[in-house]
């Protein structure tokens, strides 16, 4: 996705920061056939472009008001874009993973169904292990993992040092590993599997 020089668009973004609608889809009007072509070209489906195209355009509709005017908007679309392909990936590759690990060689439609119904569980209890953080170690953890920030983005964010940030994430990991190894509710095997829910 190319860089778009424009005075216009500058011009935009201040409106649209001031919930102009008419701002919002003259920028959707000249981006999203761009969303749409660069997640084709990475691999992404039809349907499936089409929705993260709504989906960019949503979070940037949410997110107005925090937008820069000196901000490149092309490359904030992207990345958005790319976060939202790299999360997707993740979770069908952690799903395949969980099919995977829960097949025989003589698997059956009800055993994928199964596996299917262990992964939800399994999302389900990693939200409650996340949930039971401190709430200092979770919003850290959460911006490291969930939206992909640097030690050193966090640390800017939240005005924080670096090295607390990276204390909190330590801390956070080791006290979520001891909570998913710790479960009596889940069979040993699937411990390894669950961690991927928070770790790269």
């Amino acid at each position: 996705m190319p860089e778009t020089i424009n005075p216009e668009i500058p011009q935009l973004v201040r409106r649209l920061r001031e919930d102009d609608e008419e701002a919002f889809c003259a920028l959707y009007r000249r981006f999203a056939r761009k969303v749409y072509g660069t997640s084709r070209k990475m691999g992404v489906g039809h349907e499936d472009a089409e929705g993260i195209v709504q989906e960019v355009f949503l979070r940037i509709w949410k997110n107005r008001r925090g937008l820069k005017d000196a901000l490149s908007f092309n490359a904030y679309l992207l990345a958005i874009m790319k976060s939202l392909i790299y999360k997707k990936a993740k979770k069908i590759a952690r799903f395949q993973l969980y099919t995977q690990r829960s097949q025989q060689k003589d698997a059956t439609e009800e055993n994928l169904g199964e596996a299917a119904l262990l992964y939800e569980d399994l999302r389900k209890f990693s939200e409650y292990a996340l949930a039971s953080l401190p709430k200092s170690q979770r919003q850290v953890f959460e911006m490291k993992y969930l939206h992909q920030l640097s030690a050193e983005e966090i640390s800017q964010r939240l005005s924080i040092s670096k090295r607390t940030v990276e204390t909190h994430i330590y801390k956070a990991t080791k006290a979520l590993r001891h909570k998913l190894n710790g479960s009596s509710t889940l069979p040993a095997e699937f411990m390894p599997i669950l961690v991927l829910f928070f770790l790269d």
